[in-house]
């Protein structure tokens, strides 16, 4: 019968270098995220949630949940939005070298097949790594030790070279000044964060590239610089007065 195939599949070699996401795509998944920030306020000023006394999982879910109202929304809300998967969370992925099968962003999106070129789709998304700024959850330990550290030793987008933080802030803290508690020598920053454009919502979103600190293993490649972009989230009214440790900002 023609068109069929003819021969088996044969296996693609593991990556041996990470996939070019385009920043476009990563501005969809901005504007969502951020448009989903705006639809969570309005639960605050009606009642019915609160950003100040939220762990970090619930906060995350609450989005997921308005995330999926907004990927079904018919006509489109943000633009671009219906052509990914809707955002997964804590979907289970091996690291960069197998060693631990359990590495769990906080939420990933997948485009379209063909939008990043790849031989393995379940490794060319976009994998966003939540985190909670405020006085029991400072910068340095917090956003950079367990958020932004995780993408420079290769636990997550270890086969891509975008990603996405984003930050949920609860006291006075800015970007990108806040960025600078993370200047440690271990989070190998290789330039000073940048300023792109905002999200259709209006929030700042700012840029930083870091040397990555593991090898492909077959063959043995360097995985080159990873480019994280930074997403910082407000409630409409302060939670606490605290600022910046470790990178303070006067607001």
């Amino acid at each position: 019968m023609s068109g069929l195939m003819t021969g088996r599949w044969t296996r693609p070699a593991p990556p041996s270098r990470p996939s070019a996401i385009a920043p476009a795509l990563l501005a969809v998944v901005e504007n969502a995220l951020s448009e989903a920030w705006r639809a969570l306020l309005d639960e605050v000023a009606n009642g019915h949630f609160s950003i100040c006394g939220a762990h970090e999982d619930t906060i995350t879910e609450k989005l997921q949940i308005i995330l999926g109202e907004l990927h079904a929304a018919d006509p489109e809300v943000v633009p671009g939005y219906s052509e990914f998967s809707i955002g997964s969370r804590d979907s289970k992925l091996r690291s960069h070298d197998g060693e631990h099968l359990d590495r769990q962003p906080d939420l990933t999106f997948y485009p379209l097949r063909g939008s990043i070129r790849t031989t393995n789709s379940l490794l060319a998304g976009i994998f966003v790594e939540c985190k909670p700024i405020d006085s029991d959850h400072p910068i340095p330990s917090a956003y950079c030790k367990e958020g932004l550290i995780r993408f420079i030793r290769g636990d997550y987008a270890w086969a891509v070279d975008h990603a996405l933080m984003v930050g949920y802030v609860r006291n006075r803290c800015w970007l990108p000044e806040g960025l600078a508690a993370c200047k440690a020598m271990q989070y190998r920053f290789l330039e000073s964060p940048i300023a792109l454009a905002p999200t259709t919502s209006g929030d700042a979103v700012y840029q930083s590239r870091h040397e990555r600190t593991f090898t492909f293993s077959s063959p043995l490649e360097p995985a080159g610089p990873i480019t994280l972009h930074h997403l910082w989230l407000y409630p409409a009214s302060i939670c606490e007065t605290s600022r910046c440790r470790g990178g303070i900002s006067d607001g």
